[in-house]
């Protein structure tokens, strides 16, 4: 017998045929919420059994990708980027001329501008005319002190 039966019993308590099939189903129903109950906690258990190494991947992930971030936003530029950022700092800070001087292609001197603006070394000033015109950060200027280039 289950629960409810077992108190009624040994209250002495005695319910009539009808009274007693629904206790009796009462506690059937408390059995399978309880089986259900232990179930469901055993699954949980196992869940984050297997939650738990994925975090520490996760996490793990998450390290090696900011370590090579600041690998690579505090990285020494090649010799042609910082090439480029020193004639900035130096020069008229003109797009076309800077790459000019620098002996290259549009679509390499501006792959190198990219470069230098996404570690914020040079910022872009104003465009006039067709012409854009950049100016060294001070990051970008540290950079160049840091390397001993100025």
């Amino acid at each position: 017998m289950g629960r409810l039966a077992d108190f009624f019993r040994e209250q002495t308590i005695t319910l009539a045929g009808q009274q007693k099939a629904k206790m009796l189903s009462l506690d059937r129903q408390f059995e399978d919420v309880e089986s259900e109950r232990d179930s469901l906690k055993t699954e949980n258990l196992n869940l984050k059994a297997q939650v738990k190494p994925l975090e520490r991947e996760v996490e793990r992930l998450k390290n090696q990708m900011e370590q090579k971030n600041a690998a690579q936003s505090h990285g020494k530029l090649d010799e042609t980027s910082e090439k480029m950022l020193l004639d900035v700092a130096n020069g008229s800070g003109v797009k076309a001329d800077v790459i000019n001087n620098a002996g290259l292609s549009r679509a390499k001197g501006e792959h190198h501008f990219d470069i230098l603006l996404k570690r914020g070394l040079i910022a872009q000033g104003l465009q006039a005319m067709g012409l854009s015109f950049y100016s060294a950060t001070a990051d970008g200027r540290k950079y160049l002190a840091d390397h001993k280039l100025i």
